[in-house]
Order: structure tokens, then C-alpha cells, then sequence
């Protein structure tokens, strides 16, 4: 005779239970393995952004030569940001170190400028190619007349770089000329030794005018030899510049970028680090680097130090 008889009622109940726990085990085994994988992707991502982020300030801060002596930014302390002094025997210059931080409640932006590589090298710049000059006066000692007309008279800068004059494009003047400030008693030792300048954006293609940067309180544009004017046009500059060693002036002439790391709070109430970018009129919308910060550290170690360091500090769960 063959066994006709199944499987217990208490079999099957144990068959069930040793199912269900071995599914329990299953599933919170996937449930692990999903979220370890989310977590080293977020990570990754993470890692990611930031050496994206670093990358980027590092390669601007790289650049930024011309905020030297020229940009009006105060650290945490109340010092020049971008006081630079290029010579060790130096007197009367702050020394200490510049530390500047963006931070929620306390500072939210950070300005300064940069070489603009992208468009090419420095021109040396020969101020006569900018004016009309009229006919020598019958008087030896009487100079002939000077009319400002264009730095890109003639198209000589289009000639020279095409890209430098194109709407948009910020152009900076200066000179390797460094000069001390000028004070009713003498010479100001307080500050680094500098260049006039004169930052303007191009308007238009062919013989046309730069138009001034409406940035108050960001560029020291004040003639450093006389600290009562400033610079508001590139015909002042030009008139002004100082010469070299008793020689003709020099002049340069760049290709620059204003750039602006700020923090924003998003809709989670999280501030997330930007960077925007000045098109000469005002900044445009600004790209996000970095999510979830607690701060920006920028420092110099000295005035002679022309090296800035930053730490980007991300808030902890």
C-alpha cells in the first residue's frame, strides 16, 4: 500500500513561518543594500561637487593679480583684503594676515576681480594711438591740442586682439608704474604703493567710449598722486598715468572679470554657495557650487603673500 497523506496542518505552518522570515531577512537585506547605495552615491556626488567647486576658486583665485591695491574689500578685521606690498622693506603697512568669511548673519558676499585668460594676454597699450592731435601752435612752448577719441582709434585694438573689443568685454588700464599716495603732509606709508586704474566696459564695435562700472565701494579708482580726483574715464587715466624712470608712460591694457561668491538661502531654509559673474551692467544669475554651508574661509598669511588660500565648510548631519 502507498502513503496517501500530505503535509500536516503544523508542517505548513512552520513551512510559512521559516518563509516569511527568510522573506523578512531578504527584504531588509535589499532594504540595506539600496540605502548604502544611495548614501555612497551621495557621497561620490558630493566629493564630486566639491573638487568641481575647489577647482573653480582655485582657478579664479588664481587670477586675481588685479584686485591687488585696487579693490576696496575689508576683511573680518576691518583690513584691505587685497593690500599687497611687493617690497620686504615695506614700513607702515598692517602686516598681519587677512582673513575674509562668508557666512549666514554675518557676510553673505565676496567681490573681487580676475584676468579674463580667456580672451588673451596683456596689450601694451601707447596712449597717442587714443587721441586726435592738432596742429603744432607757432609757439615752441605752447603744446599742440589733444582730443580724446577712442582707445580703439583706427581700429588698432581690434587689430591687435578682436576678441578684447567686443560689447560686453571689461577692459582695465594701469601701469607697472606704482606710486605713493599723496597727503597734504607727504607721502601716505599706510598703503602699498599703486597704480592708477580704470576699469570700463566696451559698448559697442568700432571707435567707441568705455562705459564706467556702477560698483560703488568696489574699486579704488582715486589717482593715487592725487587722491582728491579720480579716474572716471579712460581719457583721465591716459592724461594722468605716470611715467617711468623720467620716460614716456606705460601702459597696459587687460582683458578682466568680475566675479562674486555669495550664499543663498534655498526653500529648505539650507544656504547653498553661488558664483555670478558681472557682464558689465549688472550681475548675471548666479551658478550654484556648493550645497549646504556652513562657511567660506578666504585668508592671505601677509600683505606680502600675493597666495589665497579658502576652506569651504559644509554643515554636519
Amino acid at each position: 500500500m502507498k502513503n496517501q497523506s500530505g503535509f500536516s496542518l503544523a508542517e505548513m505552518v512552520v513551512a510559512i513561518a521559516l518563509m516569511g522570515i527568510l522573506g523578512m531577512v531578504i527584504s531588509s537585506f535589499l532594504v540595506f543594500a539600496e540605502k548604502s547605495k544611495n548614501e555612497i552615491t551621495n557621497e561620490i556626488e558630493d566629493k564630486v561637487d566639491n573638487i568641481l567647486a575647489e577647482r573653480m576658486i582655485l582657478r579664479d583665485l588664481k587670477s586675481s593679480e588685479p584686485s591687488f591695491n585696487n579693490v576696496i574689500i575689508r576683511d573680518d578685521n576691518g583690513r584691505r583684503f587685497f593690500d599687497y606690498v611687493t617690497d620686504r622693506a615695506e614700513q607702515g603697512v598692517d602686516l598681519s594676515s587677512r582673513t575674509l568669511t562668508l557666512q549666514a548673519g554675518v557676510r553673505n558676499e565676496f567681490t573681487f576681480l580676475t584676468t579674463n585668460t580667456r580672451l588673451g594676454g596683456t596689450i601694451m597699450y601707447t596712449p597717442s594711438m587714443a587721441y586726435n592731435v592738432g596742429n603744432p601752435p607757432m609757439d615752441p612752448y605752447q603744446e599742440a591740442e589733444l582730443t580724446f577719441h577712442s582707445l580703439n582709434k583706427g581700429g588698432e585694438i581690434s587689430k591687435v586682439n578682436p576678441k578684447y573689443w567686443q560689447p560686453g568685454v571689461l577692459l582695465m588700464l594701469d601701469s607697472p608704474a606704482l606710486v605713493r599716495e599723496m597727503t597734504p603732509t607727504g607721502l601716505n606709508y599706510n598703503r602699498p604703493a599703486r597704480s592708477p586704474i580704470f576699469v570700463g566696459a566696451v559698448t559697442g564695435a568700432g571707435e567707441t567710449r568705455l562705459r564706467a562700472l556702477n560698483l560703488p565701494n568696489f574699486l579704488d579708482m582715486t589717482h593715487p598722486l592725487y587722491p582728491s580726483e579720480t579716474v572716471t574715464n579712460e581719457d583721465k587715466f591716459l592724461r594722468d598715468v605716470p611715467p617711468m624712470g623720467g620716460a614716456a608712460p606705460l601702459v597696459r591694457l587687460k582683458a578682466v572679470t568680475i566675479v562674486k561668491y555669495y550664499l543663498e538661502k534655498d526653500v529648505t531654509n539650507k544656504y547653498n554657495l553661488k558664483r555670478a559673474v558681472h557682464d558689465g551692467s549688472q550681475f548675471a544669475m548666479g551658478q550654484l557650487f556648493a550645497q549646504d554651508i556652513q562657511k567660506v574661509v578666504f585668508t592671505r598669511k601677509d600683505p606680502y603673500d600675493a597666495v589665497i588660500y579658502f576652506n569651504i565648510v559644509r554643515k554636519k548631519d
